[in-house]
């Protein structure tokens, strides 16, 4: 295993990005063959680190050097005076991290110093195309304690515990819809996503899909295994395609580590997981106008009762929840009910 002495972390969420965050990354990676750095810096392609206003962001590590707005014509400078010589570039730093005496590190802002991050733990953080940092940051440790330690009644009694709630807007309890789900009768079971968001504006389920998809992920097959289904639906918006291409590479490394897929941990459960896109339209954040999309049908709204945890995709019981309300359960499960309560 290489050992670096900088980590240089690069914005590659959707606003970064739009405003030339990988000719950043490219430019990094000339120079750092150029000054023959390509054996101690290391590159990391990160989602959204949150401070969208002030992007492109480029991050150094150990230091924590908080560079803000960077253009492309930036990175000479920073790679020779700050990765070379080992001198921060006062000048290119984020202006609230500057102060007489000192500079102050990422987490010492105004904007950082006081949230505790758990939906968003991992953004910002990690390469989310790469399952082996997420591996690192605690990821499928929920999963595996899920599986071998506890039955899908205890994951639930936790979930209700925890008091979670939607995170979608409707603020419905989360353990009792798994309950609900899990006493329901059928011979299949679905777990579904809504990453619709079709709010104007909303960004939070982008960025959670963008810079750390494999909670997502270990999130729905924890669902699976409480409520007894062996089959889940990401159901995306195609307007979101950094956050789809993703999800995708998330899922193939997923199904090649035996993440996902049969006989998980060596467990007689199985599980698999397939994206579904959505046309943009806003109705489908409605759960069953998304149950009919993804069966293929028009995106209408249907009658209920009956609710989708007795008869959802294709008159299956199934589980729906909220992007941001998945990326809270591998936490809850790690930690305890008492700790997000």
């Amino acid at each position: 295993m290489d050992l670096f002495r900088s980590h240089v972390l690069v914005c590659a969420g959707t606003g970064c990005t739009s405003s030339d965050s990988l000719k950043i990354m490219e430019k990094l990676e000339e120079q750092l063959k150029e000054h023959d750095l390509e054996k101690e810096v290391k590159i990391v392609k990160t989602g959204c680190f949150g401070l969208c206003e002030a992007g492109p962001i480029v991050i150094v590590y150990p230091e924590g050097a908080f560079y803000s707005h960077i253009k492309v014509e930036d990175i000479e400078r920073i790679a020779e005076e700050h990765l070379l010589k080992g001198r921060i570039v006062t000048d290119l730093l984020y202006k609230e991290s500057i102060e007489e005496d000192k500079i102050k590190a990422i987490d010492e802002v105004s904007f950082y110093k006081k949230q505790q991050r758990v939906a968003l733990r991992n953004c910002g953080l990690i390469n989310p195309e790469v399952i082996e940092e997420y591996i690192a940051f605690d990821g499928y440790q929920a999963l595996g304690k899920v599986l071998l330690e506890m039955t899908p009644e205890e994951v639930i009694d936790v979930i209700k515990g925890s008091g979670l709630r939607g995170r979608g807007g409707g603020g419905f309890p989360t353990g009792l819809k798994w309950e609900f789900t899990a006493k329901a009768q059928g011979d299949q079971k679905y777990v579904a996503c809504n990453a619709d968001e079709g709010d104007p504006g909303a960004f939070m389920d982008r960025s959670v899909l963008e810079g750390d998809p494999h909670v997502m992920i270990e999130a729905m097959a924890i669902a699976g295994y409480a409520v007894g289904a062996n089959k889940g639906y990401v159901y995306v918006r195609a307007e979101y395609p950094i956050a789809v291409k993703r999800l995708q590479i998330a899922i193939d490394q997923a199904k090649e580590k035996g993440l996902l897929g049969e006989n998980i941990f060596g467990t007689d459960f199985s599980f698999d997981l397939e994206i579904r896109l959505g046309a943009g339209a806003f109705v489908c954040g409605e759960e069953t106008a998304l149950i009919n999309s993804i069966e293929g049908k028009r995106g209408m709204p249907r009658p209920r009762p009956p609710f989708p945890a007795h008869k959802g995709i294709w008159d299956k019981p199934t589980l729906l929840n909220n992007v941001e309300t998945y990326a809270n359960i591998p936490q809850i499960i790690l930690k305890g009910a008492e700790w997000f309560a």
